[in-house]
């Protein structure tokens, strides 16, 4: 397929090698390439005679077969309009053009945008980390909890506009981890080391399907220097505990070869509150546990890029992630109707978890719009964790009328291997893009429930398993965009070939137990977006993908995880893929307001389930429960209103509609409109401080399948000043000070009613210094997509 297209693509070329061409490259006033400007070459009648775009580096290739004088006219947002004087034919190449800020016509808002904690960036609304004080000194978790429109919950599941399964990538590339794992992922990053999060709607065909609530991409700083340059950034927190993080980043060009890399940590413990009461069956119940993660977190990467020469690069990039450390829950049970209570201990007492991943990769690109990536990529995760648990049933003298002790010890690790070929060209006086990915996953989980007697441990033969999972993806795109006067259309395609294999190992009665599960399905995603600058002041865009969110590979293993002995959470090895249709509408006036309109369309729809067990346990088991409906409406609106005083708003209007049907469950359906409200205040201070109160608000809202989660809010105080013309900068933030980012919840199903409650340390003091070290501006490490970019998302 993908040497058929090849080979169309050069045909097509072939043909155009006998049209006169126009190229150059188009640049701002610091010589940076600016991507998406639109080109018009036009009649000295102001008759559009072809149209193009600049690519990623600025530059600009156009056919055209028209004689006599002709201009060239080029546009971007933010920018002055260019207009070059009449020339005779074509064939030619204009260089470097440099684009003036549009100080004179958009001065209210051009001189503030670089400043301007969201912007937009053609279809993608852009959150700057870096713009945001009290985003600072903390982690990349509660920087993302900050962004337009996105939750995090107290599950630590990460949804979009009130939708779950937002995928996450890193810098282009997916993390590969499943939502616990990506939190802890992120609270190992500092927030100095993004620069911004990109929230795209409906990514195009050239992206993996992967992600039915949209996609979320974290930005990383990238250095820009020529030489040996870095920055280093030290964090310190107190809330309950003390924490203390590190982020360090280097870069050294010369010549052809660039060598970069950085390093970070977070030490320190985290400290969770959380509990339930509960009515099952004829039982009451009410538990509270204290949960202390003592582990530590540290990652980090190093890569080389070489320049063959102007044209051809090749380089590798190794990165790694290590979390390490004990933890201990202590749960208390009060067993109402018995006049007992249960004291439950889970001491961790050995948690490792190591993920490395190896990109080998080569890019063309000329002058003329080709270019051709190929990323070739190993990635390598190991997890295993021991736990002992204590389970002491006392009455309400504490006399103790009942012991059970139990000990759990469970390995995963994963293989993952991928490699994929980007193209793009021009084709048809537009840019088309197509390329192919080949990825394979092998995991192994071994799990062991033993009972731990006076003498000695019992294996439990129900509740321990070997798991594997090995699955195959194969797919290839085309995507296609070209400019239509004022608009910008884009189509694409993408095809996905998956086959798995599942196999669960147990021991019955003595006897091993296999039961496989195998799948074999091909979808179809397509993608169309339909973009326009109608004028100076108004933008349009529309834009529609199909997504698939596929399970995580752990949480196809059937394997039991206790709180204590009456609370439990398990795998579902029949858990499917779920799909959805995404339309969105995006309004732009000024750059100033931003207004979105979007709908979803979620098949297969999956979410944890909390559910009875028994007579008094109840067990977390993610499923698929049916049909899920969401409508959003958003608002940003950027206002300066005075010379120190700006403020940028997001507003977040939704309704959820789950349509449940699973099992005894029929019919069962919810309905729920919420809000999301962030208003971020800055203030110029004398003394060269800057200030900031950063608000939001979570109205009540529907999460999962039928949890109703209670309203919260947050506020947080940042002040900032810059320190030695600019190259540090110290920054105090107390964040949520009347620790109102609190988690309330309520759910029920027939047979049980469950109340839940949480809160972890959002209200914290946090210090922030960051020292940057640079000689002469010139470029950074190359931004590239590891062929891994899907696959990750989904280790937990």
């Amino acid at each position: 397929m993908l040497l058929g297209l090849f080979a169309c693509l050069s045909i097509a070329e072939a043909m155009a090698q006998g049209k006169e061409t126009i190229t150059g490259m188009v640049v701002n006033e610091a010589k940076l390439p600016i991507h998406d400007a639109t080109i018009f070459v036009l009649t000295t009648k102001q008759e559009v005679v072809a149209t193009s775009f600049t690519d990623v580096n600025g530059n600009f290739k156009i056919n055209v077969d028209r004689s006599g004088q002709l201009q060239l006219k080029i546009s971007h947002t933010g920018f002055q309009s260019y207009t070059s004087a009449p020339f005779e034919g074509a064939n030619k190449d204009f260089g470097s053009i440099i684009l003036s800020s549009a100080t004179k016509n958009l001065k209210e808002v051009v001189v503030e945008s670089k400043q301007n904690p969201v912007t937009l960036d053609g279809n993608t609304l852009v959150f700057n980390v870096d713009k945001t004080i009290s985003a600072q000194g903390s982690n990349a978790l509660d920087a993302l909890r900050k962004a337009p429109g996105v939750f995090v919950d107290n599950d630590q599941t990460i949804s979009l506009n009130g939708k779950p399964g937002a995928m996450i990538l890193i810098d282009g590339k997916q993390t590969y981890l499943s939502s616990r794992e990506i939190a802890d992922l992120l609270r190992a990053m500092p927030a100095s080391q993004l620069k911004s999060i990109e929230i795209i709607n409906s990514p195009s065909a050239k992206y993996d399907a992967a992600g039915t609530g949209g996609m979320i991409n974290i930005k990383t700083t990238k250095l820009q220097f020529k030489g040996f340059n870095g920055s280093i950034t030290s964090n310190f927190a107190y809330g309950i505990l003390v924490r203390q993080s590190e982020d360090l980043s280097f870069n050294y060009r010369k010549d052809k070869v660039n060598v970069f890399g950085s390093y970070n940590h977070a030490f320190g413990h985290y400290k969770y509150v959380y509990g339930a009461a509960r009515l099952q069956g004829n039982g009451n119940y009410i538990s509270d546990t204290d949960d202390t993660d003592k582990r530590k977190r540290m990652g980090s990467r190093l890569g080389i890029d070489y320049n063959l020469d102007k044209k051809n690069t090749i380089g590798i990039l190794l990165t790694g992630n290590f979390i390490f450390g004990g933890g201990i829950t202590d749960t208390h049970t009060q067993l109402l109707n018995n006049q007992q209570n249960l004291d439950a201990i889970n001491d961790y007492y050995h948690q490792n978890t190591q993920r490395y991943n190896v990109n080998l990769n080569y890019k063309f690109e000329d002058t003329l719009g080709h270019s051709l990536n190929i990323d070739a990529d190993y990635g390598y995760y190991q997890k295993d964790a021991g736990n002992f648990q204590t389970n002491l049933y006392t009455d309400l003298q504490q006399t103790l009328l009942n012991d059970h002790y139990y000990r759990t010890i469970n390995g995963a690790n994963i293989d993952l291997k991928a490699i994929k070929v980007d193209y793009t060209g021009n084709f048809w006086k537009g840019t088309i893009e197509s390329g192919a990915k080949y990825s394979a996953i092998a995991t192994d989980n071994d799990s062991r429930f033993f009972q731990v007697l006076s003498t000695n441990e019992l294996l439990d033969e129900q509740r321990s398993n070997d798991f594997s999972f090995k699955e195959e993806i194969l797919s290839g795109y085309i995507n296609f965009k070209k400019p239509f006067g004022a608009w910008v259309f884009q189509g694409g395609l993408r095809v996905e070939n998956t086959l798995s294999k599942g196999a669960l190992t147990y021991q019955k009665s003595g006897a091993a137990v296999a039961e496989n599960i195998h799948r074999n399905y091909t979808n179809f995603f397509p993608s169309l977006s339909l973009s326009a600058k109608l004028n100076k002041d108004h933008q349009l865009s529309f834009g529609y993908a199909r997504r698939i969110d596929r399970p995580a590979y752990q949480d196809l293993n059937p394997f039991v995880y206790l709180l204590d002995e009456l609370s439990f959470w398990s795998g579902n090895p029949f858990l499917k893929p779920q799909f959805s249709q995404r339309f969105n509408v995006l309004y732009t006036f000024r750059n100033t307001t931003i207004i979105g309109l979007n709908y979803s369309y979620s098949t297969n729809f999956r979410a944890n389930i909390t559910d009875a067990v028994d007579a008094n346990k109840i067990v977390m088991v993610p499923r698929n429960v049916g049909i899920q409906k969401n409508y959003s409406l958003t608002l940003t609106q950027l206002a300066t209103l005075a010379k120190w005083w700006s403020l940028t708003f997001n507003g977040v209007c939704y309704h959820l509609g789950n349509e449940v049907s699973f099992e005894q469950y029929q019919n069962f359906n919810l309905k729920q409109t919420a809000a999301r409200l962030n208003l971020q205040q800055t203030f110029k201070l004398p003394f060269k401080f800057t200030g900031e109160i950063f608000n939001t608000y979570n109205s009540k809202r529907l999460s999962g399948a039928n949890e109703i989660i209670r309203s919260s809010t947050q506020l947080d105080l940042g002040l900032q000043r810059n320190l030695l013309a600019g190259r540090a900068s110290f920054r105090l933030i107390w964040a949520d000070i009347y620790k109102g980012n609190k988690f309330n919840s309520m759910q029920q199903l027939p047979g049980l009613y469950l109340q839940s409650y949480g809160y972890y340390e959002s209200r914290q003091v946090r210090l922030s210094f960051t020292y940057k070290f640079a000689d002469a501006s010139v470029k950074g490490p190359r931004n590239r997509n590891s062929a891994l970019e899907n696959e990750n998302g989904r280790i937990k």
